[in-house]
Order: C-alpha cells, then sequence, then structure tokens
C-alpha cells in the first residue's frame, strides 16, 4: 500500500494519528490543504477554506476528494491535545488569505504571533503550516527554502498591496508559496524542519501516484 491514501475509501495502517492533507481534483493535482485526524474511529478534517464567509471549518466529515499522509512529528496520545488546539483557533482566528508565510504560528490558546508586516495572512497550506508549528512548538518547515519565485504570478505583490494600502517594501521578504502538493509530500519526514530539497525528492512520486489512482 502506498503510504498516500483516500482518506474516506481507504483504511490507514494505524486507528489514531494527524494526517497532512490535501484535496485532488479529477486530473490528480492537489489543490487544498487540509489537516486529517483519526482518532476513537472518527476523521476529522480542520482546514482554513480562504472564503472569508466561512473561515475555518473543524469537521467529522471528510472530503470525498481528500487524500493524506500521516505525520510522524504528532504522537498519538498527544491527539487530544492538537483537536483541543483546533477548537482553540476557530474561536479565535481571523485569517486572511494571501501568498505569503514568514514564520507565524498559533499557540494552543488560539494567539497568533508574527513579527512580520504580513501578521495572520496565509493560504491554506500556510494555516496548516501555523499550526503545526504551534503545537509542535519548532518550524515545521525550512520555509526560507522558498522564495518569492514559488509563486510567480506577475503583479502579485502589487496587487496585494495597493488592494491593503501595504507597503511592498515591508512584505516582499514574506512572499512565498507552499503548495498543497509539497505540503502533502511533507508528511514523508518527521525531522524537523522540513527542507525544500526532501519535498522536492518525493514530489515525482507523489504527483504520479494521484494522477493514475
Amino acid at each position: 500500500m502506498f503510504e498516500i491514501i483516500n482518506t474516506l475509501t481507504e483504511n490507514d495502517i494505524k486507528e489514531e494519528f494527524v494526517a497532512i492533507g490535501s484535496c485532488v481534483d479529477d486530473e490528480g493535482n492537489a489543490y487544498h490543504s487540509i489537516l486529517i485526524i483519526r482518532y476513537k474511529g472518527e476523521n476529522f478534517q480542520f482546514h482554513y477554506t480562504g472564503n472569508p464567509s466561512i473561515g475555518i471549518l473543524f469537521e467529522n466529515t471528510v472530503y470525498s476528494s481528500c487524500f493524506h499522509k500521516i505525520t510522524d512529528t504528532i504522537n498519538p496520545r498527544l491527539i487530544p491535545a492538537f483537536i483541543a488546539m483546533c477548537k482553540q483557533v476557530m474561536k479565535t482566528a481571523t485569517p486572511r488569505y494571501g501568498y505569503f508565510y514568514s514564520g507565524e504560528y498559533y499557540d494552543n490558546r488560539g494567539t497568533h504571533f508574527s513579527d512580520k508586516e504580513v501578521g495572520e495572512t496565509m493560504t491554506c497550506a500556510g494555516f496548516c503550516i501555523n499550526i503545526l508549528k504551534g503545537f509542535l512548538e519548532n518550524d515545521y518547515i525550512y520555509y526560507q527554502d522558498w522564495t518569492s519565485e514559488s509563486h510567480p504570478t506577475e503583479g502579485y505583490l502589487d496587487f496585494y498591496c495597493s488592494k491593503y494600502s501595504i507597503d511592498k517594501d515591508k512584505i516582499v521578504e514574506s512572499h512565498r508559496r507552499i503548495s498543497p502538493i509539497e505540503l502533502l509530500c511533507s508528511g514523508f519526514f518527521s525531522n524537523l524542519p522540513i527542507r525544500k530539497v526532501q519535498i522536492d525528492g518525493k514530489l515525482d512520486e507523489v504527483q504520479d501516484y494521484l494522477k493514475n489512482y
């Protein structure tokens, strides 16, 4: 069995776990990052939708398009504490969607910490990283391996800064995209922080698996 499985239709090797998940489209492209929790016979998904009217969801239903890889960075005995943190973040977090990450995180009280101008701005993958870093009290990934070239959309920074009246010079260092497929591949590693070169070494294998599933 490949270590990445469909969350809804396949059974994993462990009965309780936290996993890195992603929704996958019909062409096999990972497009939305999710944290999957299996506890006491139930599956839960925790994610930032990116929709300002919906925000963050903690649900005991799982998308049929979701695939996951168990992360060994969180011991199963800590799952109750992890669930408690997720629910606390739901009460307090007010994320804004944007392609930025520079070491931000949530603590177990749901407080967000950032010493950068971008503050609580993130993607779905960035939200998962904010959660993982806060719970693990360590950088989950070495985010500096990703540069602004990881999000090559022309004019994005100018558009974002104009929309929110932000000085571009103050946020350019935080501009990067860690994609859902990259975050999914991070689940294969447990020594922190996880480096981009490690993830890159898994990308082709995982993408081929998803496209041929």
